[in-house]
């Protein structure tokens, strides 16, 4: 059984070097994931070249408005490479975004045009039996509701990042969504975030770092297992057994 695991990351230029330091802390199974289409394409490149590393490939709602359906045509193309898993990254954010030029703005894309672009993405995943891991910046329960009325579910699904509160979380397990636990958001204080953790079972936790070092999976994995009195091991190895069981893998 594998030991860590990065449900959600974006390698980009990551050196060969350090993907190695990361398999030698235990880091056993990385997903890398575009947000438009050269980071996709980037994302399966990544994973051809690096044994433990497979490949997401979306358009994140930052980018939603280059959407369209020659877009989709190569994600289509791109999704099919074996060493994609997942649809990803994808979603809704109405707090903000990063320009193409990565200035933060609170500007963001029109919701409808982020609607569109998730729901067409969802409709891909569960065509090619894909999961997704989805962003969620939203004041509500909107992405859940797409999930459901979409049909994700029986692909499979997973909050990436998850910053909500503890009745959202109770909905994700009771559709039978993961929650992936991000090392950026257990590096300040988050209350409600550590209730989460401490209410939801641990076979619906993922580990996830959003950046471009993996090895910050073990920093997750130690702050679950004080929250829920465990071993940071077996955090480690439970929820990397989840992703796989997510994946199929």
């Amino acid at each position: 059984m594998r030991l860590y695991s990065d449900s959600h990351c974006h390698l980009r230029s990551l050196s060969r070097e350090a993907m190695e330091e990361a398999e030698k802390a235990g880091v056993e199974l990385v997903l890398t994931a575009g947000i438009d289409l050269p980071s996709s394409d980037e994302a399966v490149k990544t994973a051809e070249k690096i044994g433990i590393v497979k490949a997401c490939v979306g358009i994140h709602p930052w980018r939603a408005d280059t959407f369209s359906p020659e877009a989709l045509s190569k994600l289509r193309e791109l999704a099919a490479h074996p060493d994609v898993v997942a649809v990803s990254e994808i979603g809704l954010d109405y707090v903000g975004r990063r320009t193409p030029e990565w200035e933060h703005t609170k500007e963001y894309v029109d919701p409808e045009i982020q609607k569109t672009a998730l729901k067409k993405q969802m409709k891909l995943a569960k065509e090619l039996g894909l999961p997704v891991l989805v962003h969620d910046r939203t004041p509500g329960e909107e992405v859940l509701d797409i999930l459901d009325e979409e049909g994700i579910l029986e692909v499979g699904a997973a909050i990436h990042g998850f910053s909500k509160d503890p009745a959202y979380a109770r909905r994700c397990t009771e559709m039978g969504v993961f929650l992936s636990i991000g090392k950026r958001s257990l590096e300040r204080e988050n209350r409600d975030l550590y209730e989460v953790i401490r209410q939801t079972p641990l076979e619906f936790l993922l580990t996830e770092t959003d950046s471009g070092d993996p090895t910050g999976v073990i920093f997750v994995a130690q702050k679950i297992a004080e929250l829920k009195g465990m071993a940071k091991g077996d955090v480690g190895r439970s929820t990397t057994g989840n992703l796989e069981r997510l994946l199929e893998l």
